[in-house]
């Protein structure tokens, strides 16, 4: 069992024409899709700030290679940390992500190493499977079986 490739850098911007502007239009790299927050957030996260967002884009990927994304989220209101999604407080580094063939394979391997496991699995609004784990010092870290919807495999 190993893993299988990178997949993304995630960071916040506080600016999302800017950062666009940056690195599509100066550093050439290629937008490659959109991920927008469900119209139906209420239903689905009644708590959450987000709701207030439904509907509105949530995330840009911008392709760097083969399979490979910087993935900008837009400025949101705050969200609950033990949630296993990102932390949208702060603009910079989020998380970054790493592609796995068997993603329960993977829980279970971790829980017998003592690894804190931050996510139950679940499948995002890119079509992807994904579990939160962190390292030792903090830094949160995606682990992403795609599927064969994954939006990602498009720009291969």
């Amino acid at each position: 069992m190993r893993i299988k490739e990178f997949g993304h850098l995630a960071f916040n911007v506080s600016d999302m024409e800017r950062a666009l502007h940056f690195y599509c239009d100066i550093l050439g790299l290629e937008k490659a899709f959109s991920t927008y927050l469900p119209e139906n957030m209420a239903d689905i996260a009644p708590d959450s700030p987000l709701v207030s967002l439904a509907g509105e884009l949530f995330i840009q990927y911008i392709r760097i290679g083969d399979g490979s994304f910087l993935e900008l989220f837009v400025p949101t209101p705050s969200t609950n940390m033990e949630s296993g999604g990102p932390n949208y407080d702060d603009i910079g580094y989020v998380h970054m992500s790493l592609i796995v063939d068997d993603l329960e394979a993977w829980r279970k391997y971790l829980q017998k190493h003592d690894v804190a496991i931050d996510s139950e699995i679940r499948r995002g609004l890119d079509n992807s499977y994904q579990m939160w784990i962190h390292d030792p010092d903090g830094n949160r870290i995606e682990l992403m079986q795609y599927t064969d919807e994954s939006k990602q495999l498009l720009y291969r």
